[in-house]
């Protein structure tokens, strides 16, 4: 998340849609407290009156209900009220339906032709909030019509409330995770150790102010009462605070001293602090044996390929080159990783992934990938994006590609995305599917290479255009609305829906390119992926690390965790497109070279 970062005839109406006549007397009116003192005193009794006949009510000066038309009489009473108009089409249903005029979605319906949206639009009606109440007939004919919709499951639980015993339908699996990208996380801390958990809340306030000496005292008073992991769980953050601080003996010191024992994923976070400490003191030696214990230790694999890459530049450095090629070797097999990209490079291997192959042959089309086809061609996208989703809950395993092939077709990269890494078990999917390409393209054009405008949006978003950020950010590259009002001011123009794919690519570009030509930043492309995330300011701070010139030690030893890791993942997917583009990757060639990469701009462009 970005730091900085919108004239029909009348048709017979079902008796759900029918107004009550409301009741004569209120139920709910206050009763009259106030009464006359006297009559709280006791009165003689009285004769009861023979009641009084109710008077005959005068006709009725109320003319029939008649449709009127502008030839009424000049002066009428009844002003001239046009006839309702049922919707022509089906976007006109559904946008009645988004704004509550029950009875034009409702005619809409009756009129319109049978075909793939009336069921669509009758589950949308029946189950739109504040819409008039439907009849359990009326649910139960839907469901026998249409049992595949994602409405499913509220219409049968409305037709249970409405006294059925049981409601048709078809029922849907749950999907399973169907893989990632690696892409680097935070370790989960120590589960089921209330030691750990207390002297953690202990240490995060200390962590965050680099109180390295309070940290340390600490972790000497309870961490001998610790299991192993968590021990190298506390002793990782306190050598993380020494290492950010520049004091790296420090850092291996205590890293190697609480670390010890631990055989889990703490064991191997802590194992690479001291590698990157040792890495700075020149002790190539004891970073390589630091690295590899990373690599042996971690499940992230992300983590387990800068493992590998980094304990081959560490023999290097020792000068084993029989230990190189294999650790290299080792940290390519993760190809679409950060540093499985930069070792490939390094060894003269492919870059690219392969473009996703698309199936088009014939065969059972399901019907709800008919209904998003023609949800996506009257503007219901988010619709055809549910339709396709919950398509994923019913078809089988071998059938996932047509919903792959859909989202490509209709330009749903959200969708395209989600089904990637979501479908029934077995379910095929290739590397570039996670990759989805986006078609849409700032107000202006692209000014910057459109491959780091796509890297970002799938770290920003995955590609969600409507997204709003707890923060506030919205959108596709999380622009924040104040930052997009100066750039509007600045500009002499509205500011317009940051929802807009192209008016949030076109401000995200924009902010890319101030934070280009902030000081900070230096123009280098790390630096400005920082600033997109972080800011310019702590960017500032962060040109005096420790990086002995060396751009990938600089992006390992960035203090923000969320930086840390967002910054090689970005330039991982900026690689991956280039790639899928057929184009070169020069800022990949110079990573691999330890040195800094130049800002990527459009092709063609200057």
């Amino acid at each position: 998340m970005s730091v900085w970062l919108a004239g029909a005839a009348l048709c017979a109406m079902p008796a759900w849609a029918q107004q009550q006549t409301p009741s004569a007397e209120d139920p709910l009116a206050p009763i009259d407290t106030q009464m006359p003192q006297d009559t709280l005193a006791p009165q003689p009794a009285k004769p009861v009156p023979a009641p009084t006949p109710a008077p005959t009510p005068a006709p009725s000066i109320v003319p029939p209900v008649v449709a009127p038309t502008p030839e009424q009489e000049a002066g009428s009473i009844h002003p001239y009220v046009p006839p309702r108009v049922a919707p022509k089409d089906w976007k006109g249903v559904f946008a009645a339906i988004r704004t509550g005029d029950w009875l034009g979605a409702q005619l809409g319906i009756a009129a319109l032709p049978d075909g793939p949206l009336k069921p669509v639009a009758k589950a949308e009606l029946y189950t739109a909030k504040n819409s008039p109440k439907v009849d359990l007939a009326s649910i139960n004919a839907l469901l026998v019509e249409s049992p595949d919709l994602p409405h499913t499951e509220q219409l049968q639980r409305m037709a249970i409330a409405r006294g059925a015993s049981s409601a048709p339908g078809i029922a849907p699996r749950p999907t399973v995770f169907l893989g990632s990208a690696p892409r680097r996380q935070r370790a989960r801390p120590v589960a089921n150790e209330p030691l750990a958990d207390a002297l953690r809340a202990q240490l995060d306030p200390l962590v965050r102010a680099d109180d390295f000496a309070a940290a340390e005292a600490l972790l000497i008073a309870q961490g001998p009462f610790l299991t192993p992991d968590a021990r190298a769980e506390a002793g990782q953050r306190v050598a993380w605070i020494y290492y950010v601080l520049g004091q790296d003996g420090e850092a291996r010191r205590v890293a190697d001293q609480w670390r010890v024992g631990a055989g889990g994923e703490w064991g191997g976070q802590a194992a690479w602090i001291s590698g990157l400490a040792a890495w700075r003191q020149n002790d190539c030696t004891a970073s390589a044996a630091a690295f590899r214990e990373t690599a042996r230790l971690t499940a992230d694999r992300e983590l387990a390929a800068a493992a590998f890459y980094w304990a081959a530049r560490s023999e290097q450095a020792c000068r084993r080159p029989r230990e190189v090629q294999g650790l290299l070797k080792a940290a390519a097999r993760s190809a679409d990783s950060f540093y499985g990209l930069v070792a490939r490079e390094t060894l003269g291997m492919p870059t690219t992934i392969a473009p996703a192959s698309r199936s088009r042959a014939g065969g059972f089309v399901p019907m709800n990938l008919l209904r998003a086809r023609e949800l996506s061609a009257i503007g219901e996208r988010g619709l055809a994006d549910e339709f396709i989703r919950y398509q994923a809950r019913l078809s089988p395993p071998g059938d996932h590609h047509k919903l792959l092939a859909l989202a490509e077709e209709l330009n749903l990269p959200a969708t395209e995305y989600w089904l990637a890494h979501n479908g029934q078990p077995g379910a095929p999917v290739q590397a570039a599917d996670r990759f989805p390409t986006l078609r849409w393209r700032p107000t202006t054009g692209w000014r910057i290479d459109p491959a780091l405008g796509m890297a970002h949006t799938r770290q920003e978003s995955d590609f969600r255009a409507g997204v709003v950020s707890p923060a506030g950010a919205v959108g596709l590259m999380q622009v924040r609305p104040g930052t997009a009002g100066d750039f509007a001011r600045a500009r002499g123009t509205a500011v317009g829906d940051l929802k807009d794919p192209s008016v949030n690519l076109e401000y995200g570009q924009s902010f890319i390119e101030l934070m280009r030509g902030k000081a900070a930043t230096r123009g280098q492309i790390l630096k400005i992926i920082a600033a997109y995330n972080a800011g310019p300011v702590p960017v500032d701070r962060w040109n005096f690390i420790n990086d002995r010139g060396d751009p990938l030690l600089w992006i390992e030893s960035l203090p923000y965790w969320e930086t840390r890791y967002y910054v090689p993942a970005v330039l991982r997917n900026m690689f991956v497109y280039q790639g899928l583009d057929g184009r070169d990757q020069p800022a990949l060639k110079t990573l691999a070279e330890h040195k800094w990469p130049a800002f990527p701009t459009a092709p063609g462009s200057r």
